[in-house]
């Protein structure tokens, strides 16, 4: 049984971000990030006695038809499509091309597009099989396995499917327990070098995943309603370093990307892993997104085994706009974060939105002036965009307060919410005050040279000023 696993096509302008992506976007520059849950996919495809290809559409540059003649090609039994809302219309495009050439290829949507849409896609698209519903490792094989031994799909938990014209829905499936029992990514398929992230400082790094899923409520969130759940699920600390350990000897991997939900929710586990990581000399470059519900024994731990910078999700400075998009922290919970951030010597990047219902002229005022508080090493201001599957999609769909006109302006760079307090012309304009008020002050690019050591780290901060000038550049014209 050959199964080919694929991030497909996403037609320009630019680069479509979609695997391992919370909310995907197209970006100017080739900056990929690495597909770990594809990789994991092969490693247990592979396991499961299949011969698996991969094939990534984004970094080959392929078009669809390119992509269709390869799948021709390879002549898979079984194909996987990993699908996002702002790419699906391209994503369906090349499932009804690939069908054309390969009509005996069975065509396997996962992602969370395809999870919160699939009756509707398997009713209007006969050119797609099969949609894994969820968390899909375990789904999609067990739907290889089913199609090798010539056996009814009917009892492959999470799949919806279509038999004799019919769409047949299966019962769902739990997610999994015992995340140390899946195999190590594979990236002997899934090439490291081949994906840059823009906050790589290392020649050589690449992405790990500790655990799955996240218990708490942002109503903004996607990947716990539609993925991977409202129930963190934890590898062991030993079975972590043991991949860490096969990343630096056997890949030569100078630098991690932790692309936990929320890596620090467990204390004494990510005290656990920096003890080994340390213990067994595995320290290396690392950094993380992260809640602020962080201590300073576990950053001193942090710091020690290797982290360099954190992503902390701040979203406001309101604390009502916190407790509306259901967010579960405090304002002081923050300012201590950074506090002790700057005080270890660990960078400190603050998110935060826009754009959210309830916001206010007054809240965003708020926000810029808390920015500026905290003293991160660096911000950013996105806009809220409402993925479906999650609460702000559901809530702004319900007010009718959605304005797009296909699936394709769910990029990320896109605002599609107006209420009757605020439009997109706002948002823009408060977006661009916000980085002006931060970053043009002359103490915070003072206080940035001086933090510059070396050459790569120059570089990240030349190629940052660059972007937040061409960001002010195009709120300018756009205003």
């Amino acid at each position: 049984m050959k199964v080919l696993v694929t991030n497909p096509p996403w037609p320009g302008p630019g680069y479509g971000l979609r695997s391992d992506v919370r909310w995907p976007h197209r970006r100017k520059d080739k900056f990929i990030e690495y597909p770990t849950y594809l990789a994991y996919l092969c490693a247990i495809l592979k396991k499961a006695g299949m011969d698996v290809v991969f094939v990534d559409g984004i970094i080959e540059e392929l078009s669809i038809e390119d992509f269709a003649q390869r799948v021709y090609r390879i002549k898979p039994d079984m194909m996987v499509m990993e699908c996002s809302t702002p790419s699906i219309e391209y994503d369906l495009l090349t499932t009804k091309t690939v069908k054309q050439s390969s009509s005996d290829t069975f065509i396997l949507l996962v992602g969370s597009h395809p999870t919160v849409f699939h009756e509707e896609i398997m009713k209007d698209n006969g050119s797609v099989d099969g949609i894994c519903r969820g968390e899909f490792d375990y789904t999609v094989r067990d739907t290889a396995l089913a199609l090798a031994n010539k056996e009814d799909l009917s009892k492959v938990l999470g799949l919806t499917y279509r038999e004799n014209g019919k769409t047949r829905i299966n019962e769902n499936r739990p997610l999994i327990k015992d995340l140390d029992e899946i195999p190590f990514p594979d990236r002997n398929l899934v090439h490291i070098p081949n994906y840059v992230s823009a906050h790589y400082s290392g020649k050589n790094a690449t992405f790990i995943i500790s655990s799955r899923g996240c218990p708490y409520g942002c109503i903004f969130c996607l990947w716990p309603r539609t993925l991977y759940g409202r129930k963190t699920r934890f590898r062991s600390p030993e079975n972590v370093v043991e991949e860490i350990a096969q990343l630096k000897h056997d890949y030569g991997v100078e630098e991690l990307y932790f692309d936990d939900d929320c890596v620090v929710q467990d204390r004494e586990r990510l005290i656990k892993i920096c003890q080994l990581m340390i213990k067994k000399g595995l320290t290396m470059k690392w950094f993380c997104q992260a809640r602020v519900t962080v201590d300073e024994e576990m950053l001193r731990y942090m710091k020690e085994s290797g982290c360099h910078t954190i992503f902390f999700g701040v979203e406001s400075g309101d604390p009502e706009m916190l407790k509306r998009m259901k967010k579960g922290i405090t304002l002081d919970q923050v300012r201590n974060a950074f506090k002790l951030a700057r005080k270890l010597g660990i960078k400190a990047q603050a998110f935060f939105m826009f754009g959210l219902p309830g916001e206010t002229d007054e809240s965003r005022r708020k926000t810029i002036k808390f920015a500026k508080e905290i003293k991160p090493y660096s911000a950013q201001f996105a806009t809220a965009v409402p993925h479906p599957g999650t609460v702000l999609y559901e809530t702004c769909m319900k007010k009718g307060w959605l304005k797009f006109d296909s699936w394709e302006n769910f990029d990320a760079c896109n605002f599609l919410i107006e209420t009757p307090d605020f439009n997109r012309k706002v948002i823009e304009q408060a977006r661009a005050k916000a980085y002006r008020s931060f970053y043009l002050r002359p103490g915070y690019i003072l206080r940035t040279a001086l933090t510059i050591n070396n050459w790569p780290e120059a570089k990240r901060v030349i190629n940052s000023g660059l972007s937040i000038l061409n960001r002010l550049r195009l709120f300018k014209e756009a205003n």
